[in-house]
């Protein structure tokens, strides 16, 4: 997928606030993979992750965002396992106040790498 620019300095805040939206979206209707309470070939999870994105990156053009925040979703997906996801939802909602892009970086180095991959690394959004 084609990469996004964005300011390496706006990157912790989008992280910060993709994660806590994202959280933020738990309820007790909590799926446990990608494709459950799918809907239109979108799983609830799937859907919660990129209306949050979406909410996140609103600096974004609608199609940019689109293509950013599906990136995202696409590139967490071949990472990691939903259960692994699912442990930075978790450590998000307990830390929410504590967190900091090195913390996960260390805890998470799959969710920096993602950001990184998606955003590009690029001085100015284009």
């Amino acid at each position: 997928m084609k990469k996004i620019k964005r300011s390496r300095l706006t990157l912790f805040p989008i992280i910060l606030v993709l994660l806590v939206l994202a959280a933020g979206c738990a309820n007790s209707a909590t799926p446990n993979g990608w494709d459950e309470q799918a809907v239109d070939g979108q799983g609830l999870a799937e859907r919660n992750f990129l209306d949050s994105c979406h909410a996140a990156n609103e600096d974004l053009t609608q199609m940019v965002g689109e293509e950013f925040c599906g990136c995202l979703l696409e590139e967490i997906k071949e990472a990691v396992t939903f259960s692994e996801f699912k442990k930075l939802d978790d450590h998000i909602k307990k830390h929410s106040n504590e967190i900091t892009e090195s913390g996960l970086g260390d805890a998470f180095p799959w969710f920096v790498e993602v950001n990184e991959s998606c955003a590009g690394g690029s001085i100015v959004q284009s």
